[in-house]
């Protein structure tokens, strides 16, 4: 087993996964990813490490604006950062509508976007099409299935909706991408992979 290491800049972060084992591989030497948040993530793997996929990881920070890329799939077999995407957020979350994401919640009927830690669940297609299914880790993500809160793809997370408006549009909380980048997704993503949100 290895054991991974996250990593910013010219200096290594000391967040380790003691149950990933011996040889420390770095993670995101790119420094793509935040650091605190990076660590935070890495310590609920390890923390849910005898129910997660122990290859890939994905942190979604929402601290970004929209019309960045901030969901990030980490290859925890080698530490790189794969692949990037633009996410978008629940309305719920930013009332003002400036593309930031001002407040976390698992209230029902809140539409924002929840916190924490999840596992990527089932694929189903539903009204948004091809959909993957979302179970909350964290009591402050717990009710995630029972609102279906899933990843799916949108018109209002597709380039020319971003190119139109300056950012991405907002979801009912889902994790929203647009269609290119939900197909890369479901290709990439293993399912039970966990993926981490915070900002």
């Amino acid at each position: 087993m290895r054991r991974f290491l996250a990593c910013t800049g010219v200096s290594l972060a000391t967040f380790c996964l003691a149950a990933l084992p011996a040889a420390a591989i770095p993670v995101d030497p790119q420094g793509l990813i935040r650091p605190e948040l990076l660590g935070e993530a890495l310590a609920s793997l390890k923390a849910h490490s005898d129910t997660a996929d122990q290859t890939h990881l994905v942190v979604v920070d929402y601290a970004r604006r929209s019309d960045e890329k901030r969901a990030y799939l980490v290859n925890l077999e080698t530490g790189l950062v794969e692949a990037a995407f633009r996410a978008a957020h629940g309305s719920g979350s930013d009332p003002d509508h400036d593309g930031f994401l001002d407040q976390f919640s698992d209230v029902p009927g809140s539409s924002a976007s929840p916190e924490g830690a999840y596992l990527l669940a089932e694929q189903y297609v539903g009204k948004h099409g091809k959909s993957l299914r979302l179970d909350g880790l964290d009591p402050t993500n717990a009710n995630a299935r029972a609102r279906t809160i899933v990843i799916h793809a949108a018109d209002y997370a597709e380039p020319s909706f971003l190119q139109k408006w300056g950012k991405l549009g907002r979801s009912n909380g889902c994790i929203v991408f647009s269609k290119k980048d939900l197909a890369t997704f479901l290709k990439d993503v293993p399912r039970r992979t966990l993926i981490y949100v915070g900002k």
